[in-house]
């Protein structure tokens, strides 16, 4: 009787050791992933004239405004120019697009601890700016969008993500040879294109109120 009371105490001891590790192990890896979260907004902060680029939006901007701009700078625009956007998270399936996805601790943080967004919102903003500005809009009014703001040559960079997540081959609307970006002639119609391209691609429903040749901000003009 005693030692099987023994064997009882020494599997309890190992099942709180267990546990206890495993708690340790997921609040380590809930700081590591805390950390690589706010990376982006780091990056962000350090690019030069996008910190302008975030705080005169808040300035051109009314409170209750919804801001046009690709998911990633969602959380910028939220906590830094205090303006709400489509969406600012990934969602589960587009996160292969991302480059901390390929470190396997904190893709496996983020399975856990992450916060995923709405595959239909950033489907709809793949559709927005691959779409000519006449097809982009009723999509646009659906989340009352009433400005944008795009960032060179960072949209370009993501261009084939933003493509590809919509279903649109990259190719065909933008040639890249050396760094240099030069849209297609169906590249040309693509609203994201016409915004980051807009001196020879003038925009037809988009009013540019900010450029400081990193961040372009527009207001929208419904018809």
């Amino acid at each position: 009787m005693k030692r099987l009371f023994t064997n009882r105490k020494w599997l309890i001891i190992a099942i709180i050791i267990i546990v206890l590790i495993l708690v340790s192990a997921l609040l380590v890896l809930r700081i590591h992933f805390e950390e690589r979260e706010d990376d982006v907004l780091t990056y962000f902060s350090k690019q030069e004239g996008m910190p302008e680029a975030f705080s005169k939006l808040e300035n051109l901007t009314s409170p209750s405004d919804v801001i046009l701009c690709w998911w990633d700078y969602g959380r910028a625009v939220r906590e830094w120019s205090h303006r709400e956007v489509i969406e600012s998270y990934p969602s589960r399936d587009i996160w292969h697009t991302i480059g901390a996805s390929r470190d396997l601790w904190y893709n496996l943080a983020a399975q856990v601890f992450g916060t995923w967004g709405s595959s239909e919102r950033i489907h709809d903003l793949s559709r927005i700016f691959m779409l000519p500005e006449a097809q982009a809009l009723p999509i646009m009014k659906k989340y009352d969008v009433s400005y944008a703001v795009v960032f060179v040559p960072d949209d370009l960079q993501k261009f084939s993500w933003i493509a590809d997540i919509g279903g649109y081959n990259s190719t065909k609307y933008l040639s890249v040879q050396d760094d240099e970006y030069e849209p297609t002639e169906l590249g040309s119609q693509a609203t994201l294109l016409r915004l980051i391209f807009d001196k020879t691609l003038t925009p037809t429903h988009f009013t540019k109120l900010f450029d400081n040749q990193k961040g372009k901000i527009y207001r929208v003009d419904y018809p």
